[in-house]
């Protein structure tokens, strides 16, 4: 094992799950994070005397990675998330509600009763909710040539009402993408994990804590722990590369700036700031990036096997991104829903967080809003109106709203759109000791924690 320090660029979900990684192996790590806080962009923000997320996020029991990195670091994960057995209800404006209950039996099966039995679809709807299963089951849940998701449920001839009630809301929470340009490979990628292999793995597990605690702080201190360090507000100025080597790191913390000799590096960065990096710290330098074959989800289209910095540049310009809003409404303390999780159609809000039954943090609700939208046109005493008055809709008598937050994540993920797969970078570079992690790496899944941690992980491993 070296005895030089692995560089870390980026304390988020992906950066941290690569230090840990490491870290547990005996290896030195120093995290440099240019934010005041651990996190990226699913990190935890003020709001009046309380602690909120910066966006409602939940995993469900197929994220085994990132399972495992939690109890790597201490955390027992059933005790900080609330796990349920998949339950999916959504209302949709005339008040019309869906409900989707999965029961403890062997997969498929679960699923197949959970369609069968599901209140408020019609015997054509649960019909083609199992003929989509048999589908994409027949395409082995890929397709050589990518199409979009709305071209998937085309095919598999699924009925508007069960597109809008419970396949659109499942396709704009894990890949935060409209469903005429998002990828039906990483759609389908998903639905295999989740419903194919165990039960369990359709399981939702919700926050009971906020997310800052549930795996950065237990990151960090995990790595401080085993002798790592971990710093905050210092920004990458330049890195040092000789003979196609990384052999060193210039990093600005207020206005000193330190030279830090390390031959591994790892960028776990977001791709609109990896371009900025490289532009600002590389000039000199040509960067080429391995495009290997990936092992999973791959395409017709021929990859390049060596990438020069322009080239990166170029295909890092290719990716296009899309917001999430999350709209905090506070209630009186007694005012909750049927339902900790209750998702809304045909609205402008989607998915619906009481957070009184998960965080106990009593009248308090999270509303996720996905995608581009009429809503980010709107200023924030319009939005916050809007939303209230569909929320209100889940009620019999329209609850006092006492407070309000609004947090707008303008570039929250990569859309995550068709043949996304082939433009999106593998882990290793050909600079020799650089490394690349983040959710839009080449991993297969959509931008999730679970897709965060396991680039993390893959960079990790390739050291």
């Amino acid at each position: 094992m070296s005895t030089e320090p692995v560089v870390i660029i980026g304390a988020g979900w992906a950066g941290l799950a690569a230090a840990v990684t490491l870290t547990s192996r005996g290896q030195k790590v120093i995290v440099y994070e240019a934010a005041k806080q651990v996190g990226g962009r699913a990190r935890s923000v003020p709001f009046a005397d309380t602690i909120v997320d910066n966006g409602q996020h939940l995993m469900i029991g197929a994220y085994q990675e990132c399972i495992k990195i939690l109890k790597l670091v201490g955390q027992c994960p059933y005790a900080k998330m609330k796990r349920t057995p998949l339950f999916l209800a959504v209302q949709d404006e005339t008040g019309q509600q869906v409900e989707v209950k999965a029961p403890r039996l062997p997969a498929p099966f679960h699923l197949l009763y959970a369609l069968i039995t599901a209140k408020g679809l019609s015997i054509k709807d649960r019909f083609a909710a199992v003929q989509f299963g048999l589908f994409v089951k027949k395409n082995h849940y890929q397709f050589s040539q990518d199409i979009s998701v709305k071209q998937l449920f085309d095919q598999s001839r699924q009925t508007d009402n069960i597109i809008k009630q419970l396949w659109e809301p499942l396709c704009l929470s894990t890949l935060n993408t409209p469903i005429e340009i998002a990828s039906a490979n990483v759609f389908m990628r998903v639905f295999k994990d989740a419903f194919t292999h165990h039960y369990y793995d359709a399981d939702l597990l919700l926050p009971i804590i906020d997310l800052s605690e549930i795996f950065p702080n237990a990151a960090v201190q995990y790595i401080r722990n085993k002798g790592g360090e971990v710093h905050l507000q210092s920004r990458l100025e330049k890195i040092h590369i000789e003979n196609d080597k990384i052999k060193a790191i210039d990093i600005k913390n207020d206005t000193q700036v330190q030279t830090v000799t390390t031959s591994s590096l790892i960028l776990a960065v977001a791709p609109q700031n990896l371009n900025k990096l490289i532009s600002a710290t590389l000039q000199l330098n040509t960067l080429q990036l391995n495009t290997l074959q990936s092992n999973t989800l791959q395409s017709n289209t021929p990859r390049l096997k060596t990438l020069q910095l322009k080239t990166l540049q170029n295909i890092i310009d290719q990716f296009s991104y899309q917001p999430i809003v999350t709209v905090y409404l506070q209630y009186t303390p007694e005012t909750r829903l049927n339902h900790a999780m209750q998702g809304l159609s045909g609205t402008i809000s989607q998915w619906v967080f009481d957070r009184g039954q998960l965080c106990q943090q009593h009248g308090l609700f999270s509303v996720v809003i996905s995608c581009e939208g009429s809503h980010m046109q709107m200023d924030e005493k319009t939005l916050i109106q809007t939303v209230q008055s569909e929320v209100s809709a889940l009620f019999d008598q329209s609850p006092e709203l006492q407070n309000a937050f609004v947090v707008r994540e303008k570039r929250a993920t990569y859309a995550c759109t068709v043949n996304i797969n082939t433009i999106r970078p593998t882990n290793r570079t050909d600079v020799n000791g650089l490394y690349l992690a983040g959710d839009y790496t080449d991993t297969g899944y959509p931008a999730t924690l679970e897709g965060a941690v396991r680039s993390g992980l893959t960079a990790a491993n390739q050291i």
